[in-house]
Parts: C-alpha cells; sequence; structure tokens
C-alpha cells in the first residue's frame, strides 16, 4: 500500500486540485484551455527535447515493447467497435469512437507524468514511445471516421494529408523527435541550454496533472450512459489485461517495460477521444461521460493494479 499512498494519491491530488479550480471558477474556461495550451506549447517540450537529447538509442529502440502496445490497442479497438455493434444501435461513426475510446489512454496529461513520479526520467521513454504510436492511432482513426461520415475515398486522402501535416507540427511528438536527432549527434548541450530546458520543463507534469483537472470540470456526465459505461469498463479493465497478456506471455519483455506498458495502459480515456466525438457529431455525450467517469475511477483501478505489480525503478 505504501507505493500507493506515495505514487498515485499525491497525483491525483493535484488533478483534484485543477477540477476544483475549475468548478469554484477560479479559472474560467479561457483561462483552463490557456493552461493547457501552455504544458503542450511551451512546459512539455522543452522537457521531452532535453530528455531524450540525453538518452541512449538503445533505450528507445524497443521493438517488442511497441509491437506488443501497438498490437493491444488493436485488438482493443476492434473489441470496443465489436462489442458496441452487439450491445447498442449505434451508427458507424459512432462505433468508431467506441473502439477509440476503448484503446486510447490520456497520455500527454497523466500517463507520462505517472510514469516519470513512478521511475524517474527512465519513465518518460516508453511514455513517449506510446505517444508516438498514438499519432498512427490518430491517422487509422481519422480515415475512418470520415469515410464512415460520407466522405469520399479523395476526401480521405486529404484528410490523411492533414493528419500528416498536424503530426509533422505536434509539439510533443516533434520536440521527442528532435532531441532523439540532437542525441545521435554525440553532442553536450550547453550548460546555459540544459538548464533553461531542464528549469521550464519542471513544471511540466505538475501543470499537466493540475491542467487535466480543470479540463475535467468544464465537462459533463449525461446522456446515454450503456456505451459510455461499456468504454470505461474495457479502458480501465480489458486494456491493461489484454497488454499483460502480451507483454508477459507473448513478447515477455523486461518487468521495467512490461510494467510500464500496462501502467499506462491502465489509464482513462484520453481527451482527444471527445475532440474527434465532437468534430465528427458521433458519440459526443458517451465520450465526454466516459472521460470523467473514467479519470475518477482510474485513482482506484491504477492503484490497485500498482499493489499487483509492485513496479520498481529500472
Amino acid at each position: 500500500m505504501n507505493v500507493v499512498l506515495t505514487s498515485v494519491v499525491p497525483l491525483f491530488a493535484v488533478v483534484f486540485l485543477g477540477w476544483f479550480a475549475g468548478k469554484a471558477r477560479f479559472m474560467s474556461e479561457a483561462g483552463v484551455k490557456a493552461l493547457v495550451a501552455f504544458v503542450f506549447n511551451f512546459a512539455m517540450p522543452p522537457f521531452l527535447f532535453r530528455l531524450m537529447a540525453q538518452t541512449d538509442l538503445a533505450e528507445i529502440a524497443q521493438w517488442a515493447f511497441v509491437g506488443a502496445y501497438s498490437l493491444g490497442a488493436l485488438v482493443m479497438f476492434a473489441i470496443g467497435v465489436a462489442t458496441s455493434a452487439a450491445l447498442f444501435g449505434l451508427r458507424p461513426a459512432g462505433l468508431i469512437i467506441q473502439g477509440f475510446g476503448s484503446a486510447f489512454a490520456n497520455g500527454v496529461l497523466l500517463g507520462l507524468p505517472l510514469l516519470l513520479w513512478l521511475f524517474g526520467e527512465p519513465g518518460a521513454v516508453p511514455a513517449l514511445l506510446i505517444i508516438t504510436l498514438d499519432a498512427i492511432l490518430f491517422g487509422i482513426v481519422t480515415i475512418l471516421l470520415e469515410l464512415t461520415s460520407g466522405g469520399r475515398a479523395s476526401g480521405a486522402h486529404r484528410v490523411l494529408g492533414q493528419t500528416i501535416r498536424a503530426i509533422a507540427v505536434n509539439p510533443i511528438i516533434m520536440a521527442t523527435f528532435l532531441g532523439i536527432l540532437f542525441g545521435l549527434t554525440g553532442a553536450a548541450l550547453p550548460e546555459v541550454v540544459d538548464r533553461t530546458l531542464g528549469f521550464i520543463g519542471q513544471a511540466a507534469p505538475p501543470t499537466a496533472l493540475f491542467g487535466l483537472g480543470a479540463t475535467l470540470s468544464l465537462r459533463k456526465v449525461a446522456g446515454n450512459l450503456g456505451p459510455a459505461g461499456l468504454m470505461v469498463g474495457l479502458k480501465l479493465f480489458l486494456h491493461p489485461l489484454v497488454v499483460w497478456l502480451l507483454v508477459t506471455q507473448v513478447m515477455v519483455l523486461e518487468p521495467f517495460w512490461a510494467n510500464a506498458a500496462v501502467i499506462f495502459a491502465a489509464g482513462p480515456v484520453g481527451a482527444n477521444v471527445f475532440i474527434f466525438a465532437q468534430h465528427y457529431e458521433a458519440g459526443v455525450e458517451s465520450a465526454s461521460s466516459a472521460i470523467v467517469i473514467s479519470t475518477a475511477l482510474a485513482m482506484l483501478t491504477i492503484s490497485a493494479l500498482l499493489v499487483m505489480l509492485q513496479p520498481v525503478a529500472p
């Protein structure tokens, strides 16, 4: 239980403070959006660039880890679509949102800070690999939603191009990529640059958690809760189980990488699910409800998972 008290409770306490700040109107909706923009554009990228620039490439080339987590995400996407089709009368775009929510965890605002808290800076490497993989999932979901929402193949190609361009200017992914490239040169960051990036980067993990809570305060639990409940159940319980089976019985990863994959998979439904749902007008209420409910329950489910895994830093 000590790992729960020292690892999970402080993180979710910060999330709760952010939620309270939003609910009590200490922050306006515009203020919440500005805070999250600060995390994504100004705090997290320097932190990630510095970290990856100082990481050995051998630690990044974990193909078994990448394959296991990617396969787990695809399996969960298929299960989410199939079970939702069997249980609910949803149109195709709604089914895709259900699959997306069943496979996509809140990485930047929760998964990354959690692994950093548990494992120190080495914990960021598996988190960043998964976050980068999520970009591929975004592209797949975008094309499927475009096609099932009445778009034509040519429209899907256009959307794919837009998705690739969006990934290319994503500050999180680009900071990670550029940090890896700099690390390949073998050069050391100048001290003034290193200290500057480290200084602003310190704000990234706690601000991300606070921003997550503040963002949740803007969302509501409403509408038909059946699809939302299914999404929550698949995401919090089945997703980590599927990944655990893959990393321990199929790929058989080292304990650090296996634990990181399972813990990340146990994260709640990511906020991008709501963004996609809102854009394509499919499953909006279910996505919003699932994000709120899964994040609230995640403190309990992740705590139980940590008690079972007893993860240790590498």
